[in-house]
């Protein structure tokens, strides 16, 4: 098993994957062999494209679930619809509407004490949404969001909840094409922080919030169901 998570996690790191900063997972983690199951929406409201580019956001909505391949590791996945806007700094305001959207990653539970109120989790997770295209004056505008992210939480667990922050590295490529012309617009902002709470309702269903901050403006919400 050792060996397997090890080439999971290689995989994952050396795939060229273009990518944004994106929701963490939090704490709410699967037992080994065992799955949950939620849903899930993520809300960027500010990404800065190069500076003199534009400005983004993007909605994303997903069903989404996670395994526990072992007691340490954890792979999660969604799927579901996002839709980007895009003010290019000429004043064009872009509105691509909901289309694909789906991600995948997974977390390592690093540190734990032994009565489980401290633990240390660091976790990879890539999105990428593809929206339909937006036309103005006959022109066909069209763009991909793909976004990766790194993180490691410090979560304090209490009796129904468990807080967590962290810093974050992330990166986000838009892939914009007018008609022939394609260009890809990279965010400049890598590094940020986040903090977020699990909150359990009963013992094997849990909402969560989270709030990105620095490299992006965002906030996501979900709830989370352990089958």
């Amino acid at each position: 098993m050792g060996r397997i998570i090890r080439i999971i996690l290689l995989i994952l790191l050396v795939s060229p994957v273009n990518a944004i900063a994106i929701p963490s997972e939090g704490n709410f983690v699967p037992e080994s062999g065992k799955s949950i199951w939620g849903f899930q929406f993520n809300n960027i409201f500010l990404r800065d494209f190069n500076k003199v580019q534009g400005k983004g956001n993007t909605k994303q909505y997903f069903l989404k679930a996670s395994y526990g391949l072992s007691e340490r590791f954890f792979l999660d996945g969604k799927i579901g619809m996002g839709s980007v806007s895009f003010r290019r700094n000429d004043g064009l305001d872009l509105n691509f509407s909901s289309g694909f959207a789906g991600g995948y990653g997974f977390r390592y539970l690093l540190l734990e004490d032994d009565q489980g109120s401290w633990k240390s989790i660091v976790g990879f997770q890539h999105i990428s949404c593809h929206p339909f295209k937006d036309t103005i004056s006959d022109v066909n505008h069209r763009v991909i969001w793909d976004e990766w992210q790194g993180t490691w939480l410090f979560i304090k667990t209490f009796e129904k909840a468990d807080l967590y922050f962290g810093p974050q590295y992330s990166a986000v490529q838009l892939k914009y094409k007018v008609d022939d012309f394609r260009r890809r617009l990279k965010t400049e902002d890598s590094w940020g922080v986040l903090f977020g709470t699990d909150y359990l309702l009963s013992e094997k269903t849990s909402i969560n919030i989270e709030i990105r901050l620095i490299d992006e403006w965002a906030v996501n919400t979900g709830i989370s169901y352990k089958f």
